[in-house]
């Protein structure tokens, strides 16, 4: 299990590891990154890895622990009277998809799409506690709007469709390397139309 974070000069050796090992398991996969080439490229010891770390998949949930305590955590606490109102959902739209495209973000998906089937705990770790944890905080969010809408489906599943919405085919290509980095502007629109589409629907064709 991962040790609780330390400061000062322990941080900054443990960030020095975690981008070591996220660097390596990109360039070599997690499999054929070894823990001497992590702490050579860190500069580190081996006994500072394995008491921060404990091992290379301490390594690797670690990275992911990192996504989704500041990537997937968008909501916060609040409640109000915008929670499903245009500029709401746009303002959010936004910040989850810079978050989700944010490059180290990228970099561990890729991780964990080429590595999951070996780790599968930490692929379901990154699940569960990231997406999984998103979409039922965001039901929540969603449900008092909802209720007044009968035709409308689950607030899990609207929840899952507005993520989906945000997210596009944005996620795959610059996972995919198609897409270096989208522009704000980019950004921003695809934001803007994709919630249009969410609240008002693309219509229903004449009877």
């Amino acid at each position: 299990m991962t040790k609780a974070k330390p400061q000062g000069r322990g941080m900054a050796r443990r960030q020095a590891m975690l981008d070591a090992a996220r660097e390596l398991f990109l360039e070599k996969g997690f499999e054929c990154t070894s823990l001497s080439d992590i702490v050579e490229r860190s500069k580190g010891s081996r006994s500072t890895l394995y008491d921060q770390f404990g091992s290379k998949d301490g390594l690797l949930r670690a990275l992911v622990e990192g996504i989704t305590s500041t990537v997937w955590e968008l909501l916060g606490d609040e409640t109000g009277p915008c929670t499903f109102c245009e500029a709401g959902l746009i303002e959010l739209g936004g910040r989850f998809v810079r978050a989700a495209l944010a490059p180290d973000n990228i970099a561990v998906y890729r991780i964990l799409v080429a590595e999951g089937h070996r780790v599968p705990e930490i692929a379901e770790l990154f699940f569960n506690t990231g997406p999984r944890t998103l979409e039922r905080r965001l039901a929540e969010r969603f449900r008092a709007a909802l209720s007044v809408r009968e035709d409308a489906g689950s607030p899990d599943e609207i929840a899952q469709i507005y993520l989906g919405a945000m997210l596009g085919d944005l996620h795959v290509r610059q996972v995919l390397g198609l897409v270096p980095h989208w522009s704000d502007e980019q950004i921003d629109s695809h934001v803007r139309i994709a919630v249009g589409i969410f609240l008002d629907g693309v219509g229903r064709p004449a009877q």
